[in-house]
């Protein structure tokens, strides 16, 4: 049966690998004493993300570039303020409906408010008309301030501007209000080139909503300018969606202690994931495309006893063979240059666990159980073998699913090809840092 007291948490983006947000959410579980995981949600499409967090049961997810506006005609409905900004952030999944939220206006607002007390009045200029562009527009002028949006098209920042009554323009006009500014606020993204705000005057506040890196921390020091980094946005908007997932908001700090963590580059890509994933076919190509070594435990196990799994099994019992398992898990410690294809109940044993999540990059291959079954159907793999039915399976991995999610940094969903699924793990991991 499937243990519903275990609960499942995420974050969905193109790419993600990168998002800060785990740390944050692990940090308000660990205060809190919440049995739950948090997840990066590696997909492609809106549909994927919606797709994944229904058929595993997700309680919510948060969602980030591109599909804050493209994930809404998957829902099943929307809250007033997420319609109004044509943005969602924020998946909450009650009796498997699912309904959307947004909490990025609180992200802008609520760091603001602590550096200028009310907002009432106070010039705003924002750059970018995207979701966050849209989303820090529907806070402010909702504080108060008279806000101008500027954007690179003129269409969309007219868009966003009327939606909320603010001034528009466009982007290469920043210098007619800059100077004048209380309050910018970049919304590009960090590979966009640095715009010049050196005009902006002592004692207003520049906020960039890239966390990854910022082109404007050292400037605004030099030039007597409050900055305010994106990590701040991610907070407060984060301990506000916790509000929409458990009806409790956790304090800022406690948020800010997780993103203290340091996370370092993994030298083992690990795999996991219930049988006929794609473990060993994505694994392969994956170890291709960046020039690492492949290796799969079930075959090592297999050379080295001059028998299958399945021979394993039938003779020696599965207690055995999972003895086996862990011990050539840990072998790998202190590796490097690994992609590593983990066997489907290799998450059973807590060890395991505990070293797939702190000693490796742990990816979690899922896919649907029809195309699992479609794929295990050669008789090597004992435990399905064994099992009378379809339902069968399925309550094997549910009773697994919390296991996978306790292990792993990321899920990926593998129902199209290898060599496509691969692909897209290592753009995910070659953005990241």
């Amino acid at each position: 049966m499937a243990d519903d007291k275990h609960i499942l948490l995420g974050v969905a983006g193109s790419p993600v690998f990168h998002s800060k947000s785990p740390l944050i959410f692990r940090s308000i579980f660990r205060e809190k004493g919440i049995d739950a995981s948090y997840i990066r949600i590696a997909v492609q499409w809106a549909d994927e993300a919606v797709r994944i967090c229904s058929d595993l049961n997700f309680t919510g997810m948060n969602v980030t570039a591109p599909f804050k506006n493209s994930i809404i005609s998957h829902l099943d409905g929307v809250s007033e303020d997420a319609d109004k900004m044509r943005s969602v952030n924020t998946v909450v999944n009650s009796g498997r409906k699912l309904t959307g939220y947004n909490t990025d206006h609180y992200g802008v607002t609520s760091p603001l408010e602590n550096k200028l007390g009310s907002l009432k009045n106070k010039k705003a200029v924002i750059a970018g008309a995207g979701g966050a562009g849209v989303s820090a527009a529907f806070g402010l002028s909702r504080a108060g301030c008279h806000v101008t949006v500027l954007n690179i098209t003129i269409n969309e920042a007219k868009n966003a501007a009327d939606t909320f009554g603010c001034g528009y323009d466009l982007l290469s006009n920043l210098k007619k209000y800059i100077s004048d500014a209380d309050i910018f606020i970049s919304t590009l993204p960090y590979e966009a080139s640095p715009l010049d705000v050196s005009s902006m005057k002592i004692g207003s506040v520049l906020m960039d909503a890239s966390y990854k890196k910022s082109h404007y921390r050292d400037l605004t020091d030099k030039n007597g300018i409050t900055f305010i980094p994106g990590e701040e946005w991610l907070i407060h908007q984060a301990i506000h969606a916790c509000g929409h997932f458990f009806d409790f908001t956790p304090s800022a700090d406690t948020a800010r202690a997780g993103l203290s963590e340091l996370r370092s580059r993994r030298e083992i890509i690990s795999l996991i994931g219930f049988m006929g994933s794609g473990k060993t076919s994505v694994g392969k190509e994956l170890a291709r495309i960046r020039k690492m070594d492949f290796i799969d435990i079930d075959e090592l196990i297999e050379q080295k006893m001059s028998k299958t799994v399945n021979e394993i099994f039938h003779t020696m019992g599965e207690g055995k063979f999972r003895e086996m398992e862990s011990d050539m898990l840990h072998s790998f410690k202190d590796k490097k240059n690994i992609v590593l294809s983990c066997g489907g109940g290799i998450v059973l044993n807590p060890a395991n666990r505990e070293f797939l999540r702190n000693e490796t990059e742990c990816i979690w291959l899922y896919c649907g159980m029809d195309t699992m079954i479609e794929r295990v159907t050669d008789g090597t793999r004992p435990i399905i073998n064994a099992m009378k039915n379809h339902r069968e399976a399925v309550d094997l991995f549910n009773s697994r699913k919390k296991y996978y999610a306790s292990s792993s940094e990321s899920i990926v969903l593998t129902e199209t090809s290898p060599e496509k699924t691969a692909e897209l793990i290592n753009e995910e991991i070659r953005l990241s840092f």
